[in-house]
């Protein structure tokens, strides 16, 4: 009985220690070398590119969106939908206009998916 309490004990003791050495903060940790451009204060950018083939259906520059009704987009596993997206570069609405068929280059960035090229 005593053996298994030691037992119980060391195990206990290890475990907590192994815990409290992952938890350390990351302020020794070599940053050097590592590509930042896609980092935001607490949230990670995705920005792997996909690729679209659709007709506009709308364009806001209000809102700086436009909705496109697209094919599939085999990167994402996606069916053909309609949806809206973003569009940061405002130059990229002189090539949307509505019914026109287009190729759009977009990547999610946080919650958004946003188009970065019009082709």
């Amino acid at each position: 009985m005593k053996s298994t309490a030691t037992l119980y004990l060391i195990l206990t003791l290890s475990a907590s220690s192994l815990a409290i050495a992952q938890s350390g903060d990351m302020k020794d940790m070599d940053m050097k070398g590592m590509d930042m451009k896609d980092m935001e204060i607490g949230k990670m950018v995705q920005s792997t590119a996909h690729q679209a083939t659709g007709v506009v259906k709308t364009v806001d520059l209000a809102k700086g969106t436009v909705t496109l009704a697209h094919g599939p987009v085999k990167s994402l596993q996606w069916p053909a939908m309609t949806m809206r997206f973003i569009v940061k570069d405002k130059s990229l609405f002189d090539k949307l206009a509505v019914d026109q068929k287009v190729t759009v280059v977009f990547a999610k960035q946080n919650v958004d998916y946003v188009v970065t090229t019009v082709k």
